[in-house]
């Protein structure tokens, strides 16, 4: 590597007992990184897929805090904790007949699609400026909020009594443990989260990670280069623009677009999604903007050089 700052991502698969933190700060120490941040963390008891931003890529962190992601997870539906998950302590117990594969499928199907979510008791959210978790650690209890989310695929993958496993393709920031917890409800059981697995993070999957085991031995034979996703081919599902004129990019490197070069792009593009701009080749990500559409008023710009 030498003293060359290494710009992209990682894509980690963390193991269980490991907090997300703590594997974001192993990975600065390991690479030496100046700045290191993440695209959205996991649970202590959950494995799987972590994005881990280096340097400059830091910046990209809400384009994967933003996007959707897929988990697997198994349920146990005769046993509900305080937490909703296998660290938590029993806090009720169900000892009624077992649903049928049938009433379980059923019930799924009406979880799909928008919906409002309660935050669950112990999250990170904060009510009048207090986290959840402090609060429910205290005892105290507080009316939770709503927030709404998107379900758009959740099977069932396997089924034997009193768990059952079931993958879920969701949008940002829905809580499993509560998905779990509600599933239970529907069918008249109770229950908590026994193993959580992210499978994806935006366009990265597990296929796409690296062990904690092969990023130290990558640092240490020297090649942890190739565990790095460049930047300008982390966001390769978004459309590109490409700008080509020295003085135009100068410009952008003051966090001005060119009127003439923006009219020439806009017509070319889906509105309202945000746009590469990219060097002639994708040799460098210059920017993600924003164009003027349906929801914004004004163009937006993030400059990445």
């Amino acid at each position: 590597m030498g003293n060359r700052e290494l710009d992209g991502i990682i894509v980690v698969n963390k193991p269980v007992n490991m907090t997300s933190f703590s594997v974001v700060e192993r990975i600065k120490r390991l690479i030496k990184a100046r700045k290191v941040g993440h695209g959205g963390t996991l649970d202590p008891f959950a494995e799987g897929v972590l994005v881990v931003l280096l340097n400059r890529a830091t910046r990209l962190a809400d384009q994967f805090l933003e996007s959707d992601k897929v988990y697997r997870f198994v349920l146990r539906l005769d046993a509900e904790t305080d937490t909703l998950d296998c660290t938590g302590n029993v806090v009720r117990r169900y000892d009624g007949p077992p649903p049928s594969y049938e009433r379980i499928v059923e019930a799924l199907e009406k979880f799909k699609g928008e919906r409002e979510q309660q935050i669950p008791a112990y999250s990170a959210a904060k009510i009048n400026g207090k986290r959840l978790y402090k609060l429910a650690r205290k005892g105290l209890q507080v009316e939770r909020p709503y927030k709404k989310v998107r379900i758009y695929r959740l099977e069932l993958r396997r089924y034997e009594w009193p768990r059952v496993e079931l993958e879920v393709h969701c949008s940002k920031g829905m809580y499993v443990r509560q998905l779990g917890a509600d599933i239970a409800g529907a069918l008249g059981c109770c229950g908590h989260i026994e193993q959580l697995a992210r499978l994806r993070s935006g366009p990265f999957g597990i296929e796409d990670s690296w062990t904690m085991e092969e990023i130290h031995e990558a640092v240490r034979s020297g090649s942890v280069d190739r565990l790095v996703i460049p930047m300008v081919d982390a966001l390769e599902h978004l459309p590109e623009a490409v700008m080509e004129e020295d003085h135009l990019i100068e410009k952008l490197r003051n966090g001005q677009l060119d009127a003439l070069w923006a009219s020439r792009w806009r017509n070319m593009l889906e509105k309202d999604t945000p746009v590469r701009i990219v060097t002639p080749g994708r040799d460098k990500l210059l920017a993600l903007w924003w164009p003027a559409g349906s929801r914004r008023k004004r163009d937006s710009l993030k400059v990445l050089f």
